[in-house]
């Protein structure tokens, strides 16, 4: 296994940990024993150390990501290994990612990301892989395109402030006065991360449809 493998390797572990941490977090009863809200200074920070922990391996995956297929392209390192592991490596940390952020709810009990937003993203991924699978046996690769790496960025910029709870944007006042801030702080957080997700999962779609129109030839059956 060469270099940029191995790398990919690190993204998979690292997603498992991540899956593994942040599911304690799930379990009932863990905000008021393990899982308790940061307070740093007198100041109620709105995310567990659970929550910063796992954007921090979120991060720290998403490196990985363009540090292994850098080297890979630099060094002529391109394997058939290296094009299986990596794109299974980025779906399962952002999806693993996006599912687990979907099954919390934040102190109002709006969910951060709501599940249908998820479940697209997951299907989009699913028609895409169809498609790789098809253009492969063809003999395409199909190249990315630029609104699919937008898509990428605003996820890998995104996600770790699911995982924080909406910080920084917990910081805007939305209320008016300081009394009233810091004890509602959270309350709209959850429409502007929605927000971002939504316009993430515009790009990623648009970008499937593209992919769909410019390789339409593929779909196409075989004469016999």
């Amino acid at each position: 296994m060469n270099l940029p493998n191995r790398i990919t390797s690190i993204r998979l572990i690292v997603t498992f940990l991540l899956i593994f941490l942040f599911s304690l977090e799930l379990i009932p009863g863990a905000a008021s024993r393990w899982a308790g809200e940061l307070v740093i200074a007198g100041f109620h920070c709105g995310f567990s150390w659970i929550d910063l922990v796992s954007a921090i391996l979120f991060g720290c995956g998403a490196i990985t990501d363009a540090i292994d297929g850098h080297i890979a392209r630099s060094r002529h390192l391109i394997t058939n290994l290296g094009k299986f592991l990596d794109p299974l490596a980025d779906k399962f940390l952002v999806d693993s990612s996006f599912i687990l952020l979907c099954a919390r709810t934040d102190f109002s009990g709006h969910h951060q990301v709501l599940p249908f937003l998820v479940v697209l993203f997951i299907g989009r991924d699913l028609a895409m892989d169809g498609l790789r699978i098809l253009a492969s046996g063809q003999g395409k690769v199909l190249a990315a395109n630029i609104y699919g790496k937008v898509k990428t960025a605003i996820q890998m910029a995104l996600i770790p402030i699911l995982f924080l709870n909406g910080f920084p944007f917990s910081l805007f006042n939305f209320t008016g006065g300081l009394d009233a801030w810091m004890n509602t702080r959270w309350e709209y957080t959850y429409i502007l991360t929605n927000t971002l997700t939504g316009i993430s999962l515009f790009f990623s779609l648009l970008s499937m449809v593209i992919y769909f129109v410019q390789n339409k030839d593929v779909l196409k059956e075989e004469k016999k």
